[in-house]
């Protein structure tokens, strides 16, 4: 019992109006994200190079694609890429240790020298075959120095980092500073290391001596002497660095082979033929897919998509606080509409999908016949949104674009505008018409802004045109389809069923004049009442018409067509007149579904009495009783419900009135205008 308690719960909260209509809404959201975005990633360009094209592809827009190489870029790109390269030094560890033990052998030479017994003169001769380039005067202060050990010391550490730094001669550095990358790789066949350097910090004979001085700083106080000692050193040492050309080639290739070439960029325009029917697809014609495979609805990537989900959320709310601030009532309880406005709006994904891939231009994209639907069937709150919302997301399917929004809403709004109330269905095809000559205007707009060229007004101009005559056909075609299958009431179906040749209304004329006679008045009456209060005046009066159909069954039982023949309810109990006289809301019921009448014309039948109380023969039933007590207000009561719009309450009072006024002796304005007021206090 509890399983079958939880099942029937269920069902009720799956078929609640609220529920339904969320359902709705993410099955439209599923749909929309599939077409606009899912759909041609999955199912379109479907061949393969060396396929025969089964028909004619088209440009769905402007795009550019990348096939065959470019030599010339590529060779720019490899030369760009070559000259950021670094240059590669050799160190000659063999030019450091020869330069090292020539200042050894001097300095041993020193030694030697200041232990013989030879003079001053003959010791620098001597000395002058190791350092040729050195002054006698220097050559006399190393002989002369106190301490020639600390020299040596100091003169063999600061060629060691003269070395460790790099030594270039002019003609290396200068051809160095040309290149455009301004760091050079040290590298030697001894060890397995390289290290960086930039050209600046390389050590040449121009800056020797500032270098070397900064180095003698550390250990050596006196001027003079670091004066002599940095001449030594310039005279003795060599550059220890010489330019790779082969190490650097070796690099340069290694980087060049890793260069992707660059293709050629080749531009499609839109309605361009990109493969033709009966042609054997080609390499080029792959690429040119692969490349609309990688734009058309752009991102593939998860975070693309909850992105689109979260636009349809925003747009979903943004159409929620629209509808708050202009409709009343619970906009999710409004189950049918929004299947309406839905399935429109998919319908016309649908169709831009198509148009965008074919050669018409996107400004041939029906919208407006959705405006123009909607606000037949719905309302303008309801259409305006849609129009609205739906231009913003076919912008997105053409993969953007503010001017074929631009033409799209326009052009639906002013279909919208000349169609809303149409009471003919000629009107529809003026309002094609308007609309196709509004989008023509914006195309206009939009080319003297963009300055485009007069084949752009002629082409897409016409493409406009024809767009809004189009839609008013689609409309003319559609229109009944979604008034028989959703049951929606528009102003050209009431004007259809107020046609007094109606069967159901010939009917009612032959076999009950009377409430034929009065259901015109009260129509005449409801009509009057709606327009003074901005209620739809047209179904009140159609729904007049019908309200007391099921009279026809026992018309003879009824005051209005007794036609002097006496009441048939002096012969019957209170409770079976009561019992007959509201049978006849059950009866017009059932009359109405058998001929198809609409969903709102049978809401007036049920709801003309409300549950109001047949309050004659209830009076007499008390009067007849014995006991008071026995009779039953329920029985003497309409089936109900009460009305449910102003439309469904302004034809109860008119009901009303137009009966009762009927009894009146003397029915002078003052009196009728005593009883109008007393019927609609009570």
């Amino acid at each position: 019992m509890n399983i079958l308690n939880k099942k029937t719960k269920m069902k009720d909260f799956f078929l609640r109006k609220e529920v339904l209509s969320v359902s709705f809404i993410v099955l439209f959201v599923i749909a929309a994200l599939y077409i606009i975005f899912i759909g041609p990633k999955i199912n379109q360009w479907g061949m393969h190079e060396g396929d025969i094209a089964l028909k004619n592809v088209y440009a769905p827009y402007d795009f550019a694609y990348t096939w065959g190489i470019d030599e010339a870029q590529t060779e720019s790109v490899k030369n760009e890429k070559a000259e950021e390269v670094p240059y590669y030094l050799f160190k000659r560890l063999k030019v450091e240790t020869d330069v090292a033990d020539n200042f050894e052998k001097f300095f041993t030479d020193l030694e030697k020298l200041n232990s013989d017994e030879l003079s001053l003169n003959e010791k620098v001769s001597l000395l002058k075959n190791r350092a040729q380039e050195e002054s006698d005067r220097n050559l006399k202060y190393f002989i002369e120095y106190s301490d020639p050990l600390v020299l040596k010391e100091t003169v063999l550490k600061s060629v060691a980092m003269i070395y460790t730094q790099g030594y270039v001669d002019e003609d290396l550095y200068g051809f160095l500073k040309e290149s455009k990358n301004k760091t050079v790789v040290l590298f030697d066949d001894g060890i397995d290391l390289e290290f960086s350097r930039d050209i600046t910090n390389l050590i040449r004979p121009e800056n020797i001596s500032e270098k070397t001085n900064i180095l003698l700083s550390n250990t050596i106080d006196d001027k003079k002497t670091k004066t002599i000692l940095i001449s030594l050193i310039k005279g003795i040492i060599i550059p220890n660095l010489v330019f790779s050309e082969e190490r650097t080639a070796m690099e340069k290739e290694k980087v060049l082979s890793k260069i992707v070439p660059v293709l050629k960029i080749l531009d499609v325009e839109k309605n361009e033929i990109i493969i033709e029917k009966g042609k054997r697809v080609t390499s080029k014609h792959i690429a040119q897919i692969a490349q609309l495979k990688s734009i058309f609805r752009t991102g593939t990537k998860p975070t693309f998509f909850f992105g689109i989900i979260l636009l349809f959320l925003l747009l979903g709310l943004a159409g929620a606080i629209y509808l708050s601030f202009t409709k009343q009532g619970n906009i999710l309880s409004q189950t049918k509409d929004i299947g309406i406005i839905l399935l429109n709006m998919i319908g016309v994904i649908v169709l831009a999908d198509f148009i965008v891939r074919s050669p018409p231009p996107s400004y041939f994209i029906p919208m407006a016949s959705m405006g123009m639907i909607l606000v037949l069937g719905v309302g303008f709150n309801a259409a305006f949104l849609a129009v609205l919302l739906l231009s913003l997301l076919i912008a997105l399917l053409i993969g953007g674009g503010i001017e074929v929004m631009l033409v799209l809403l326009i052009g639906s709004i002013v279909g919208i505008y000349v169609v809303r109330g149409a009471r003919k269905r000629n009107r529809i095809l003026i309002a094609g018409l308007f609309v196709g000559l509004s989008k023509f205007m914006c195309i206009v707009c939009i080319g003297l802004i963009n300055s485009m060229e007069l084949d752009f007004y002629i082409r897409d101009g016409l493409w406009g045109i024809a767009s809004g005559i189009f839609s008013g056909f689609l409309v003319m075609g559609l229109l009944p389809v979604f008034e028989n299958f959703f049951k929606v009431t528009t102003n050209i179906s009431l004007l259809e069923l107020s046609d007094l040749n109606h069967p159901l209304l010939k009917k009612l004329a032959m076999k009950a004049p009377g409430t034929y006679h009065h259901s015109i008045m009260v129509g005449n009456l409801a009509e009057a009442a709606c327009d003074a209060i901005g209620a739809n005046s047209l179904l009140s009066r159609v729904g007049s018409y019908y309200h007391d159909i099921g009279k026809i069954a026992k018309a003879e039982y009824y005051t209005e067509n007794e036609m002097g023949n006496g009441s048939r309810h002096n012969n019957l109990t209170p409770s079976m007149s009561a019992l007959i006289i509201s049978k006849h809301v059950k009866e017009g019921i059932e009359l109405a579904k058998k001929y198809n009448l609409n969903v709102s014309i049978t809401d007036f039948i049920s709801q003309h009495h409300g549950d109001s109380l047949i309050a004659f023969f209830y009076q007499k039933a008390l009067e007849k009783s014995e006991d008071a007590g026995k009779i039953k207000e329920e029985n003497f009561r309409y089936p109900g419900p009460k009305p449910q719009t102003k439309e469904s309450a302004i034809i109860m009072l008119a009901d009303s009135v137009e009966a009762s006024s009927r009894t009146l002796v003397d029915p002078t304005p003052a009196s009728i205008r005593n009883l109008v007021r007393k019927i609609v206090n009570n």
